[in-house]
């Protein structure tokens, strides 16, 4: 275990670091905005070729099936922690606000005093040199800057990781183990880790490879030379065709062809697929409706209207809800065990439930203490992680049900219903201050660290590891992740400053909150009700599909769809969906299982070849093809 830990660190940091530069500094191609981390999969994919090497020249020393699972969580928990959808937000906004406070936006005067001193960076010079770069980190004086915010940052984010994974271990026996879900995300890792051979001798695997990888190598030509014609296979607007009312309210609608979305689509059940992009036409025609009726746009982001935000909140509240209810047969026995009336539900967990239950509370009153340092007042600080932890409860299902390429939920936090329910004023300026401060995990759900370690806990289930050690795994990535990525990013920006890059992250929620510190946002009438559609609709969908067998929407696709990611996958998710669909209907589940290698490889052919362009384009500082997403 000991190396496993060693070499799984190592790969770790290098992921933040790849990422960090990659995606944050230079962003040269999204790497962490899809449900899948592909330079994870990558990562597995060149141990796992140097481990059988190391098989056929000393087969002591390889890793085995359960070390190369443990290296591949870590590199995807590392990918998590510099992701598009936390950490990569944290360290932006640590100085922006004192950086870029001017006259005119008049910071100095709304925002700066209410600042935790002890969670953002001030000094004019450290900020100089971390913004504008031609420096370095390492000074005694950057480092004692830079040691008090990080510090105590990189506790709230352990304490974090710890609320998600005793959460994942309370229903892991019952997600993983006695419930048959899908989990169509780990299917990739599983046969990589598990049938090597039989993938690497499979002639509709490289068939399918052949096919993604060609297609992005062509479009790198391209670049290249730009004679050489490319085939365009990522976002196509096709909105602007729509330019008169109503339909031009439709707003932003792109189509496109992503190799890899339509693999991953390939393992998704039949009814997801519909449900997905069914239900993005849908919110599409409801845009159109609002529009007309002269509904506000009041905050809408990608889906237009805050009232579809909201119902998709709603929607998503609902099924974190109805997740917790279908468990809670599962709950019951777990409480018994903790009150030691029995103990059988603990004979294959990794801890037992009352240290669960102990790190699970610890871990919230920790998260609960700091925002009450920070600020914020108790009953927000409870509810604002109530909704976060039920969000993310949810997406960990939907996950484990669908595994949707992405999940996004841009704006649709607690951080975002909280105000327009109790208003800004009720609020009070200390509680808005912070919950700026956490816009870096609830501007999106990109790297939601729950399903990640649920998934790990299902690959360990799959191959026959120990949960233990999973836990251990998850636990020293955490660490090595947090700090790897705050390394990475001020090495980096002391070099080439930060200024002009990734900075919307601090400019999003700032402006924001200097908004509603000069024009206070009222309670919403609207709110509450958009929030109880979305759920009401939910449940409605949900007792359907459990009293009709043939009822074809699904819950979880209705709360996913209204989003910026679906709108990048909806398209290539509908031609899986027909191609599927006939698939089984001529062939059945035999064709399907046979038709898998080829699905596989085109995820592995974008992965491979997007993989090893994006680490060209990192080391030179030249411009390569991206395959994803713009």
């Amino acid at each position: 275990m000991a190396r496993v830990l060693f070499v799984g660190s190592a790969l770790t940091i290098l992921q933040c670091y790849w990422i960090t530069v990659a995606e944050a500094m230079w962003f040269a191609i999204h790497v962490t905005v899809q449900s899948i981390f592909f330079t994870a999969v990558f990562g597995l994919i060149v141990v796992g070729a140097l481990n059988a090497a190391l098989v056929a020249a000393s087969p002591r020393l390889a890793f085995t099936r359960q070390e190369l699972l443990l290296l591949y969580v870590m590199q995807g928990m590392g990918a998590a922690m510099a992701g598009h959808g936390f950490m990569q937000l944290l360290i932006p906004l640590m100085g922006h606000a004192h950086w870029y406070a001017s006259p005119e936006n008049d910071w100095a005067e709304l925002i700066l005093p209410h600042l935790p001193k002890w969670l953002v960076v001030s000094d004019p010079g450290a900020l100089r040199d971390h913004y504008l770069g031609e420096s370095t980190f390492y000074t005694s004086e950057h480092f004692r800057i830079w040691a008090t915010p990080v510090f105590w940052w990189s506790l709230f984010i352990f304490a974090f990781s710890g609320a998600m994974l005793a959460t994942n271990l309370l229903v892991r026996q019952q997600w993983v183990e006695q419930e048959k879900l899908t989990y169509p995300i780990i299917q990739l890792p599983l046969e990589l880790i598990e049938h090597p051979r039989q993938l690497a001798t499979s002639r509709l695997m490289w068939l399918g490879f052949a096919l993604s990888a060609s297609l992005d190598l062509l479009n790198e030509l391209h670049i290249l030379m730009p004679n050489v014609p490319g085939i365009h296979l990522k976002l196509t607007r096709i909105d602007v065709f729509f330019t008169e009312k109503p339909w031009n309210y439709i707003g932003w609608m792109p189509i496109s062809f992503y190799p890899w979305a339509i693999g991953l689509g390939f393992f998704i059940p039949l009814d997801l697929l519909f449900s997905c992009w069914f239900f993005y036409l849908y919110w599409k025609a409801q845009r159109v409706f609002m529009g007309v009726v002269g509904m506000s746009a009041r905050g809408g982001s990608f889906s237009g209207f805050q009232g579809i935000i909201e119902q998709g909140t709603g929607a998503f509240i609902a099924v974190g809800i109805g997740a917790i209810w279908a468990s809670r047969r599962h709950l019951q026995s777990v409480w018994r065990s903790i009150s030691r009336r029995t103990t059988e539900p603990e004979r294959d967990s990794p801890m037992g439930y009352r240290t669960t239950l102990a790190l699970l509370i610890g871990s919230l009153v920790f998260l609960i203490a700091f925002s009450l340092r920070a600020g914020m007042s108790l009953w927000v600080a409870v509810v604002f992680f109530a909704v976060y932890l039920l969000i993310n409860f949810s997406i960990s299902r939907m996950r484990a049900e669908m595994g949707i390429p992405v999940h996004d939920m841009h704006n649709a936090g607690p951080d975002q219903i909280l105000p327009p329910l109790a208003g800004t004023r009720r609020l009070g300026t200390r509680n808005l201050v912070v919950m700026a401060q956490y816009w870096f995990f609830n501007r999106a759900h990109y790297s939601d660290f729950m399903p990640l370690q649920l998934e790990g806990f299902k690959l360990s289930s799959r191959i026959g590891g120990r949960s233990r050690n999973m836990v251990i795994a998850i636990a020293v990535s955490t660490v090595v992740g947090t700090l790897a990525t705050f390394w990475a990013f001020l090495d980096t920006s002391h070099r080439v400053g930060m200024a002009g890059r990734i900075e919307w992250f601090g400019w999003e929620p700032l402006n924001r909150l200097a908004g509603w510190l000069v024009n206070p946002l009222e309670a919403q009438p609207s709110t509450p009700v958009f929030l109880g559609i979305g759920a009401v609709t939910t449940v409605f969908f949900a007792a359907m599909r459990s009293r009709f067998i043939w009822w074809p929407l699904h819950p979880a696709g209705y709360a996913v769809s209204n989003s910026w990611g679906m709108a990048t996958v909806w398209f290539p998710l509908l031609l899986v969906w027909a191609f599927k669909g006939i698939l089984l209907r001529v062939g059945g589940l035999g064709m399907y299982r046979r038709a898998m290698p080829f699905f596989i490889g085109l995820m592995l052919g974008e992965f491979v070849v997007g993989s090893c362009l994006s680490v060209i384009g990192t080391a030179t500082g030249s411009r390569v093809y991206s395959f994803w997403v713009y």
